[in-house]
Parts: C-alpha cells; structure tokens; sequence
C-alpha cells in the first residue's frame, strides 16, 4: 500500500495555505508627521499636495499587539533599473510623497511620483525607495518586525512610449502576489527578486483595476524599485510616473475580488520545511507499520 499524498505534493499543497493563514497590521498613510506643502507634484492633477522631502513619517500607521506602529517611508536613491545597485542618472528624478492619497479609499494611501527630465541619452532608469516600521510613540528609534502586511499597489499601468516597472524583494520577507484580473501585469522571478511589469495601458489612478496586492511576513522594512523605459515620442506633459500603496485592502474593501489566484513566491522557510520533513517521516514510519 502507498501513500496517496507524495511528500512534494504536500509540500506544495501547504505553501499556499501558510501564506494565506497569516495575521496582517492594516496600514494607514494618513497621519504624517512633516507636512506636504507643495502643490501639483510634476504639473499634474495629482494631489494636490506632496512633499519632496527624503523621507516622510507616519505616527500610528498601524496597530500590533495593542501598540501603535510608526511607519517611515524613504527615497534610498536612483537605480537604472538593471540591478539593485544605485547606478542611475539625472534623467530620472525624484518628486515627491502623496499622503491621504485617494478620496475614493477614506484617503489613507500613499503615492508615489517621480518623472523622466526628457533627456534620452539614458532611457531606463527610476528611484528605489523603503518603507520601515517602528515601534509607536513618534520617536522612530526602535525598529519593529511585523507578523505580516498586505500591500495593494495600484495605476500599475503605463503608456504608449514610456514603460513602468516595479521590483520586489524575497528578503524583505515577500511570500506571495496576485495580480489583478484586468491589469495586464507580467510578474517575472528573477532569482531572489520579482519584477512586475505593467501592461502600458492607462488604468484609472484611483481604482484597483491597474493594480497587484504583494503578501509580506515577518518583516521590518521593504524595499520597492520603480523603474521605466522612456522614448522618444511621449508627450513632455506625461514624463510623469506615479503609483498608489494602499496598506489595508480599503480601495476593495478588504476583499480580493477581481484579482488572480495567489501565487507562492518564496522558497520555503526553515520552519515550514521542518514541519514537512518531519510529517513525511511520519508517512514513511505508516508505510513501514502498513507493510509490516
């Protein structure tokens, strides 16, 4: 007599489920300590009010454990898109943080803006930036690690002449993703990192619709890069690139309709491998009582 359910297939069988039995801090980007002073950020609609500034904070961001959680987000720098080296160039440039993005989700999202100058000696380049969490109470000195957050990235969406991209990290503790059914996104393994490319066509900037929702766990800080490909052709008034975060799935109130299936993305952590080596002796121990 055999066993019917093979250990790499019980493997796989529970990846799934360990990714979705997880308790996530709900993120809200509202409650920014530096003010956001500056108006239109490249000339958009967007808005209206951003901040150029390094970095931003949010003071009671979240909740774990019954204590706040301080949230800092950080422009780290330009990348040409190639590597996670910080090698780009000025014709990629940092414009700003959108706090209490989005009327449509109780203005609790964050944007993210920054812009082609027109120069195309260098046409793929962007920004890496991070977001950090800390222990509540304003000071930003004590870092935390979450059990786990649920990010929805949205306007993923490109344009005739100019690309959008976005890379995601495994280190940072990412364990899945899905993609919206509409969005046209191609989401690309390369090896300890995850890149995300939009489809190039226009989204709405205030819906789901252009969007993914990335799933991370025990994590204290993740990184994003935002990389595009500019060329010659695009209107000057859309060197602008732009993307949402929304912490608490409220721009789809929580649900995950209308996005695909989730898909595993990490290797299997040390726990979990454990668990399955020590349940296929578990199955081999049965095995050898059957066949006795």
């Amino acid at each position: 007599m055999t066993v019917p359910f093979p250990l790499p297939a019980l493997l796989f069988a529970l990846l799934p489920l360990g990714a979705m039995a997880q308790t996530y801090v709900d993120l809200d980007f509202s409650h920014n300590v530096q003010a956001a002073t500056q108006m239109y950020p490249n000339n958009s609609t967007l808005g209206p009010y951003y901040s150029s500034a390094s970095y931003m904070d949010f003071t009671s961001a979240g909740s774990y454990n019954g204590n706040s959680v301080d949230v800092r987000v950080s422009f780290l720098g330009l990348t040409d898109g190639e590597s996670s080296d910080f090698r780009g160039s000025s014709t990629y440039q940092w414009v700003g943080w959108i706090p209490d993005y989005n009327t449509l989700d109780a203005s609790n999202d964050l944007g993210v803006y920054y812009r082609h100058d027109g120069n195309y000696a260098q046409q793929q380049g962007g920004i890496a930036w991070s977001l950090s969490f800390f222990e509540g109470g304003g000071s930003f000195s004590t870092p935390i690690t979450l059990p786990g957050v649920r990010l929805l990235i949205y306007d993923h969406d490109g344009e005739p002449f100019q690309s959008e991209s976005i890379r995601a990290f495994a280190g940072d503790g990412l364990t899945g993703y899905q993609l919206h059914g509409s969005s046209g996104i191609l989401a690309s393994d390369e090896g300890g990192s995850y890149r995300f490319d939009a489809a190039g066509a226009g989204q709405p900037e205030t819906t789901p619709h252009g969007g993914m929702i990335l799933y991370y766990q025990n994590t204290s800080s993740i990184r994003f890069d935002m990389f595009s490909t500019t060329q010659p052709g695009l209107p000057v008034q859309n060197n602008g690139i732009f993307a949402a975060w929304d912490g608490d799935l409220g721009l789809t109130d929580g649900t995950t309709g209308g996005f695909n299936p989730l898909v595993v993305v990490p290797e299997p952590t040390a726990p979990l491998l454990l668990s399955v080596a020590s349940m296929g002796m578990l199955l081999r121990r049965s095995r050898r009582a059957i066949n006795a």
